[in-house]
């Protein structure tokens, strides 16, 4: 990825998929966006997006997120009051101590309408986008019974324009479209229409820069290694991808017609 100067020119929105473990890999992405001299404007973040963009809103550098992540065992967050006392550890109390604008989704139940939550308690709302269908049970929130935003908006690029950006980075660690990449059906591919959600697919329509993030099977395991690998993972796909070039010419190649 080579250094893009010329966006301080335009309100650069970060949207930030789910993909629970997978999302350690976004702390790479951030490491060579930053390297780059790229500064956001906003950003929005779905189940563990949601975490690291809050920290990212916050303030917090990626080395900081980078010890966020190694300060606790994983699976552990998995638990709803482990990880509002993690994030108010690590966070500001409310969205209105953040420095950026910043949304967390969330998906009503039983009826599953996308909530983009950004104002009031933090903790809450991050909890909220994280809990896991089948692993969690719903958080109730302002009237809403919320699950993982994953279920209705995986990948926030269209929160981001409505947050006002006008160029927007979208980093996907989502496993189910890794899978599909591995078997060949890219977002271009003649049937993604018929296997990639269509909540996805207009996600990557409101992203002009995409970058995909390839796991390694043995970056599941726990421990600091993993972490390295998810964070090495992610800083490799954001720097091949010319961002200069996408940004300049607002390629949008690799995004299917809707």
């Amino acid at each position: 990825m080579r250094e893009l100067s010329e966006s301080k020119e335009r309100k650069i929105g970060l949207a930030l998929s789910g993909g629970s473990v997978r999302g350690i890999a976004h702390i790479g992405v951030l490491k060579a966006l930053a390297e780059s001299g790229i500064q956001r404007a906003s950003m929005a973040g779905t189940s563990v997006g949601s975490l690291i963009g809050a920290a990212i809103a916050a303030g917090l550098k990626w080395p900081d997120i980078l010890q966020m992540a190694r300060e606790v065992f994983w699976p552990s967050l998995l638990n709803g009051r482990r990880l509002e006392r993690f994030c108010a550890a690590w966070l500001p109390q409310n969205f209105e101590d953040l420095r950026l604008p910043f949304a967390a989704i969330a998906t009503t139940v039983p009826d599953g309408q996308t909530v983009v939550l950004n104002s009031g308690k933090l903790a809450p709302a991050i909890s909220a986008s994280c809990a896991i269908r089948v692993l969690r049970r719903p958080v109730s929130l302002d009237g809403n019974r919320l699950k993982d935003g994953g279920i209705s908006c995986v990948l926030p690029s269209v929160v981001c324009r409505q947050m006002g950006a006008d160029y927007v980075i979208g980093s996907d660690v989502w496993e189910f479209s890794a899978i599909l990449r591995g078997l060949g059906v890219t977002p271009a591919h003649h049937s993604a229409s018929r296997l990639y959600p269509r909540q996805f697919l207009l996600a990557l329509s409101n992203t002009d820069t995409l970058i995909q993030t390839s796991v390694p099977l043995i970056g599941y395991l726990p421990g600091p290694r993993s972490i390295d690998r998810l964070v090495a993972a992610g800083e490799a796909a954001a720097r091949n991808v010319d961002l200069r070039e996408q940004y300049n010419g607002r390629d949008h190649s690799c995004t299917p017609p809707l």
